[in-house]
């Protein structure tokens, strides 16, 4: 489920940059400074949302495989059916939250930025 948020992110910021880019070659030479600016900070940080929203997606399988894998081979040990899940630790956790803070934002910081454009148009 979480995963599917991280490709919907990915997807919108794919679709926005490739909107900016195809606007903005059509209209370079009658850019405003401010527009340009607006259109450089939008592209980057969309680029980056996709970056972190990967390093996402990696760090949500495989703090799901380690969580699964340590808490089955307790389970397995005492004489257990494994379950089909487990408890993340720190690290793990951290793994995930950091980039999916850095994919939020730098998204929500893009379509702000793509919106400053269309608003002195």
């Amino acid at each position: 489920m979480y995963v599917d948020g991280a490709k919907t992110l990915i997807t919108a910021s794919g679709i926005a940059v490739a909107l900016l880019a195809s606007s903005s070659v059509a209209s370079a030479k009658t850019a405003v400074p401010l527009v340009a600016f607006s259109a450089k900070v939008a592209a980057v940080s969309l680029i980056s949302c996709v970056v972190f929203s990967l390093v996402l997606i990696l760090g949500l399988l495989r703090g799901f495989e380690l969580s699964w894998s340590r808490n089955n081979e307790g389970r397995i040990a005492a004489g257990q059916e494994p379950a089909e899940d487990g408890k993340l630790n720190t690290s793990e956790l951290t793994f995930i939250l950091l980039p999916a803070g850095a994919a939020l934002s730098s998204f929500l910081v893009g379509f702000v930025f793509l919106g400053r454009i269309a608003f002195h148009f």
